[in-house]
C-alpha cells in the first residue's frame, strides 16, 4: 500500500479522496488549516494523519515538507486540491491585487509543493492537480483570477509531466460544479447553489464522493498510461 499527501483534506473533494484512499488501505497525510476538522478526519480513519499548514505561507510549506523529509517518508502520490476562488468581479474593474491571494494559493503553493515533493516521490508516483473547468473549457466572466490561476495549473501540470517523464506522472482534473462548502460560498450560500444547479443536465451538482474515484484512479498504477492530461469531470455541464 502507498502513502499519499492530500491538500485541502478536511472538507469537500479533498476529504472524500483522503477517506477513499484510507478505505483502500493506503496511508494518507491530510493537509489543512482547520485543526478541529483535522481531528475529525483523523478520527474517521486510523490511516489518516492530519498536518496543519497554511499553504499560502511559503515558510509553512517549507516546515511541513522538511518534516516529511526528516521522517524519511516516501510518497506514492500527491493531490494538490486546496484552492480559493478569490473575490468575484467584472474583469475590467478588478484591481491587480485581486489576483494576488488567488495565485499565491492556487499556483505558487502548488508549484512549491511539487518542487519539494519531487525528491520524496517514488518512481512511478502520480501527482494530480485540481484545475477545475474554469481553467480549461468554461470561463465565467466574474471569476477572472480564479480561471487564470487554474489555466496556469494546467500549464504547470503539463510542464512537470514533460520534465519528469519516466519517473512521475502529472495530470490535472477539471471538475464541474461539486457540492462543497467552497462552492456554496461562491454562490452566496447553499440554497442559492442548489437552486443554480437545477440547470445542470441532471438537475444537481456532483457530491464529493462521486468525483473522488477519478482522483484515486489517477493516483493509482491503474492509470499508468495517462500522463500530462487535463481531464474534464463535469457530468456534461460544459456542453450547455
Amino acid at each position: 500500500m502507498g502513502t499519499f499527501l492530500i491538500t485541502g483534506a478536511t472538507s469537500g473533494i479533498g476529504r472524500a479522496v483522503a477517506l477513499r484512499l484510507a478505505e483502500e488501505e493506503h496511508d494518507v497525510i491530510g493537509v489543512g488549516r482547520d485543526e478541529a476538522r483535522g481531528e475529525e478526519i483523523e478520527a474517521a480513519s486510523a490511516r489518516i494523519t492530519f498536518v496543519a499548514c497554511d499553504l499560502s505561507q511559503a515558510d509553512e510549506i517549507e516546515t511541513m515538507m522538511d518534516g516529511l523529509k526528516d521522517q524519511a517518508i516516501t510518497l506514492d502520490g500527491l493531490f494538490n486540491n486546496a484552492a480559493t476562488f478569490g473575490r468575484p468581479g467584472t474583469p475590467e474593474r478588478l484591481p491587480a491585487s485581486a489576483f494576488d491571494d488567488v495565485f499565491e494559493l492556487n499556483v505558487l503553493a502548488t508549484n512549491r509543493l511539487i518542487q519539494r515533493a519531487i525528491p520524496l516521490l517514488a518512481t512511478g508516483a502520480s501527482v494530480v492537480n485540481n484545475a477545475a473547468i474554469v481553467g480549461h473549457v468554461k470561463f465565467p466572466p466574474m471569476l477572472g483570477p480564479y480561471a487564470a490561476s487554474k489555466a496556469a495549473v494546467i500549464a504547470l501540470t503539463k510542464t512537470f509531466a514533460h520534465r519528469m517523464k519516466g519517473k512521475v506522472r502529472f495530470n490535472a482534473v477539471c471538475f464541474g460544479p461539486v457540492d462543497t462548502p467552497l462552492s456554496h460560498k461562491l454562490y452566496g450560500g447553499e440554497a442559492k447553489f442548489q437552486e443554480a444547479m437545477t440547470h445542470h443536465f441532471r438537475g444537481h451538482a456532483a457530491k464529493p464522493d462521486e468525483v473522488a474515484p477519478v482522483v484515486t484512479f489517477l493516483l493509482s498504477e491503474a492509470s499508468s498510461y495517462i500522463n500530462g492530461q487535463a481531464i474534464t469531470v463535469d457530468g456534461g455541464y460544459t456542453l450547455s
